[in-house]
């Protein structure tokens, strides 16, 4: 049994950065897209500053990143996907009324609103990682409801 804190394995992580990166060649090369691709895209679209990743797909695969590299750029763009099937799926509901209430009351950009709710979700992750257990909807949606202006 592994432990909780090793977090997921080698094999794990380059699966999942296999999606993000056949999404993104395909949309590069304009080719049809499935509904998560086009999600991914999106969001990886959305990062210039990413895209240097998806240059060397071994190197992309492969690459750790130390806490003095900043966030993991898999890590937030895969908070980022998170976050737009959250406001897509209306679950939880103050994710959409959260993002609503930053654009329109914050006067924040939806990128910028986003970043300020993936804030909050990567918390919530990191101690629901940390306490080896499931992350606290309710938690997180207190925190998502203190963002919005009544």
């Amino acid at each position: 049994m592994r432990d909780v804190d090793a977090g997921p394995s080698r094999a794990q992580l380059r699966a999942h950065r296999q999606v993000f990166w056949d999404a993104w060649q395909k949309a590069c090369a304009n080719q049809p897209l499935n509904a998560l691709e086009v999600r991914i895209a999106r969001v990886i679209e959305m990062h210039p500053e990413y895209h240097h990743y998806f240059d060397d797909r071994e190197r992309f695969l492969e690459r750790d990143f130390d806490l003095d590299d900043g966030m993991n750029p898999y890590l937030h763009l895969s908070l980022h996907l998170a976050l737009e099937e959250q406001v897509a799926t209306g679950h939880p509901p103050e994710a959409g009324k959260a993002l609503e209430s930053l654009m329109r009351h914050g006067c924040m950009s939806r990128h910028d609103a986003l970043h300020v709710m993936l804030e909050i979700l990567a918390e919530t992750v990191y101690y629901a990682q940390r306490q080896g257990g499931e992350p606290d909807v309710a938690a997180y949606a207190q925190r998502l409801r203190g963002l919005m202006r009544r």
